[in-house]
């Protein structure tokens, strides 16, 4: 038997009726209304379509449940630890520790202009509207029949 499956710290017993007996109960239940659903849809009632996908979805989150609590002890413990490692890189990435980071931070460089040809027009354009509008004053909009 491998080591993820043999019970830990002698909780067989209490396993199988907390996490085994519940699962069964769940999966027949979820079994039998999909089964009932089915039914109800071949009738012709038109939202019982909806409850015969519902149902085995259902049995599929009690069953990654079953399996976070078999492996991890909880649904939220490895996603909590996954976590705290996060933010610990993020932190050593915000505090400058190289070596505590893992995850290099991503320099963009400024743009090569022989790629962009537009590039320089663009900043003359933006030159040229903030020599003549100086900033913190609305533009100056003359109606098109004044000119």
């Amino acid at each position: 038997m491998s080591e993820s499956r043999q019970p830990r710290d002698g909780r067989g017993s209490r396993d199988f009726w907390q996490l085994h007996v519940p699962l069964a109960l769940v999966l027949l239940l979820c079994v039998v209304l999909t089964v009932v659903e089915v039914r109800r849809a071949t009738e012709g009632v038109w939202r019982a379509w909806i409850y015969m996908v519902e149902w085995p979805l259902i049995a599929v989150v009690a069953v990654w449940i079953w399996h976070r609590y078999r492996t991890e002890g909880s649904v939220t413990q490895g996603l909590v630890e996954r976590w705290k490692e996060r933010v610990a890189q993020y932190a050593a990435a915000a505090q400058g520790d190289p070596d505590e980071a893992s995850e290099p931070t991503q320099v963009h460089p400024d743009p090569d202009p022989d790629l962009d040809p537009e590039l320089e027009a663009w900043k003359s354009y933006v030159a040229d509207v903030e020599r003549r509008q100086s900033p913190g004053r609305p533009p100056d909009v003359t109606p098109p029949h004044s000119r």
